[in-house]
């Protein structure tokens, strides 16, 4: 009976000492994570791009289109950016500038009158010293932007470079992903800009089971015209809604347009021809007169006889988007599917 009361008491103390123990590690963890920046909600966590390839309380290292490995510190003070497309994602991220380049596309209202410094093909490396930036937002596809790198890095002013021509739907999502996390405003990414996403992928998910048109994308100015690859703005939003642009192929580094041949188009007899114009309206007409229309086969392309020409309004299709992508999904999707779109 002894022996048994001694078993009893001993296992009694290894039970409380066991309940104290998982309190107290209960204790600690609570502690910590209180002390830590408190974890997204499961609704909340994205996948992070692949770019992205570390984060602490005050910087963000990612791999820049450059291939370099670059840390930008958080909350940056005075920032200069220096192309007006990715401006407006900059501010769509929470983010202001104190300079900017010319020009009024894409330019978000709250930075309409802050300092300009030159030229997105000209800037001026003299007015950026001047404005003594924390930061300066670049394109990496613009040869006259990567050759301010040394200039900029030895004033020790961090380079935030950027690629959103190529593949730009995809480029616009993984830029505010990187830009909010620099803001710290990844509430704005987890709920403005997921609405975007969300209504973007819905339009593209209605087209899933639908007959794929055959479509040509052409660009045209006053002095020429080319057609333009998946890889560009619409090349990109038509091949994720599901129709196949006839226009393939490997472009110059960095480009997404290329020559192509009136031989090629009607081998292919596209049922739809979207043009996008830059410049006067009636100057690309011409120019598509010129030098498409003059030839006799051109009428017997499937799209021109059924009067499927769309020229493409320029402020959604010649320049980026950004938060208007779902309007500019949508407009093409009821030109590509308006058995779907237009009931």
């Amino acid at each position: 009976m002894k022996m048994k009361k001694k078993i009893a008491i001993l296992l009694t103390l290894i039970m409380t000492i066991t309940v104290f123990s998982g309190c107290s590690k209960s204790n600690e963890t609570s502690k910590t994570s209180g002390e830590s920046v408190e974890s997204p909600s499961k609704d909340q966590e994205t996948t992070l791009p692949e770019n992205i390839l570390n984060e602490t309380e005050t910087a963000v290292t990612y791999k820049n289109p450059l291939g370099d490995e670059v840390t930008i510190t958080k909350n940056p003070k005075k920032v200069v950016v220096l192309m007006n497309s990715i401006l407006d994602i900059w501010y769509l991220a929470g983010g202001e500038a104190i300079g900017r380049v010319s020009g009024s596309v894409n330019v978000p209202e709250a930075a309409n009158d802050i300092e300009q410094v030159g030229k997105v093909n000209e800037p001026s490396i003299e007015k950026i010293l001047a404005l003594e930036p924390d930061l300066v937002i670049l394109s990496s596809t613009r040869s006259q932007h990567v050759e301010m790198k040394d200039i900029l890095s030895s004033n020790n002013i961090e380079c935030a470079y950027v690629d959103i021509s190529s593949d730009p739907y995809s480029k616009f999502n993984e830029t505010l992903k990187l830009f909010t996390m620099i803001t710290e405003r990844e509430d704005i990414y987890n709920t403005e800009i997921k609405k975007i996403q969300e209504e973007v992928t819905d339009i593209c998910d209605k087209t899933k089971n639908e007959e794929q048109p055959k479509i040509l994308i052409l660009f045209g100015s006053s002095k020429y015209v080319k057609a333009e690859l998946p890889c560009g703005l619409v090349g990109n939003m038509v091949e994720m809604l599901g129709a196949n642009n006839i226009i393939t192929g490997s472009p110059v580094e960095g480009s997404s347009k290329v020559t192509f041949s009136l031989e090629k188009i009607i081998q292919e007899d596209p049922d739809k021809i979207f043009i996008i114009p830059m410049g006067e309206i009636e100057q690309v007409k011409a120019r598509i007169k010129e030098d498409l229309e003059s030839n006799e086969a051109w009428a017997t392309l499937t799209a021109v006889k059924e009067n499927n020409i769309h020229y493409l309004p320029k402020d959604l299709f010649h320049y980026k988007p950004n938060a208007r992508y779902p309007e500019a999904f949508m407009h093409l999707a009821k030109i590509l599917y308006p058995q779907v779109f237009e009931k």
